[in-house]
């Protein structure tokens, strides 16, 4: 028998300006055409196929500049996929927690893959910015969920996800132009444009994790551990001057790992879940040890993916019935009924 789970509501506050026009004047005709046969849980991993095609892309290639246009494009799709899946199920009565976990929980690498990106397109793969920026941007998604988890609420703010997409699919139009290298140009104190945004962005996403706590009405004790473990993780690697993609990895599974637990034990009505404090101890002492950066973080890398594999499979188990191929025919015929009413 199947474990008591708590019945289903996804209540959602978006105070943005911007997600009510764009839903109804771009998102909408996307899902206007989509057969409601397909499931909206495949429109989330089509949101994610475009990061992930987009991460391949940028760091194989020998000018991740020239993929400018590219990144313009997969970063547009993911939008659009982004709030379609929601739209869709909803227009055809799918709702379901393993698609909003989903959702989520693919978000944290979503986020990741943007920050990464964003600073190899500018040639900037070997700032000291890009780690920090990915822990900052980790904290604010976990911060999010948190909430959402002590407050039985979804809130985002008049500047929100969506803001944010738009200043990246921004970002990547100015990159393809001929003259982007404005971004480089220096301004008082030595700081170049391109890193005054990233620590601008930085800010942003450090305000939404302190909006978080004043909602909450205080510091739940496992995001304040969430926010040291996470520096545990980053600082060795800064400290030893490592390449992003040793540090980049470690960082995002662990905050995949906290956030999607805490997802889960939401939907799941479980107690507070509380960060992983294995890999952060490992790195710690690989650095206090001396031992090579590298085969520490490998072995902490691989300890981190299996936990988070574990979290998806307990959630399948779980909630593995509401994923589907195909939708079934009652949600067919609704959603066929609800768009001819809509003409």
């Amino acid at each position: 028998m199947l474990p008591e789970v708590p019945a289903y509501t996804y209540v959602c506050v978006d105070r943005s300006p911007l997600v009510g026009p764009f839903c109804r004047h771009v998102v909408r005709w996307f899902v206007w055409w989509m057969p409601p046969a397909v499931p909206a849980n495949l429109l989330t991993l089509g949101s994610s196929a475009c990061m992930w095609v987009m991460l391949g892309l940028a760091t194989t290639a020998a000018n991740a500049t020239a993929l400018a246009p590219w990144c313009l494009a997969l970063m547009a799709g993911y939008v659009i996929y982004d709030h379609a899946d929601g739209l869709h199920s909803r227009r055809t009565g799918t709702s379901s927690p393993l698609g909003e976990f989903l959702d989520h929980f693919t978000d944290v690498f979503h986020g990741s893959i943007a920050v990464v990106v964003m600073f190899l397109v500018a040639g900037r793969g070997d700032s000291a910015l890009l780690v920090p920026v990915l822990w900052v941007v980790a904290l604010a998604g976990a911060a999010t969920m948190v909430e959402e988890r002590e407050r039985k609420e979804l809130y985002f703010g008049f500047i929100g996800p969506l803001e944010g997409m738009l200043l990246t699919i921004a970002y990547f139009a100015s990159w393809c132009r001929h003259d982007a290298a404005w971004w480089h140009a220096p301004l008082a104190g030595g700081c170049s444009v391109f890193e005054a945004v990233m620590i601008a962005a930085a800010a942003g996403s450090l305000w939404t994790a302190v909006s978080c706590v004043r909602r909450i009405g205080r510091v739940p004790a496992g995001l304040a551990w969430f926010a040291l473990a996470g520096a545990g993780l980053a600082g060795p690697g800064l400290c030893r001057g490592s390449f992003w993609w040793e540090t980049a990895p470690l960082l995002t599974l662990h905050a995949a790992d906290y956030t999607g637990r805490v997802i889960a034990s939401h939907l799941r009505g479980k107690p507070r879940p509380q960060p992983d404090w294995v890999a952060p101890a490992l790195m710690a002492g690989a650095a206090i040890a001396g031992l090579p950066f590298r085969w520490a973080g490998g072995v902490a890398a691989v300890y981190l993916l299996a936990r988070n594999v574990s979290l998806v499979a307990g959630f399948l188990t779980v909630f593995g019935g509401c994923w589907r191929w195909r939708n079934p025919a009652g949600a067919v015929v609704g959603a066929s009924r609800a768009a001819a009413a809509g003409r």
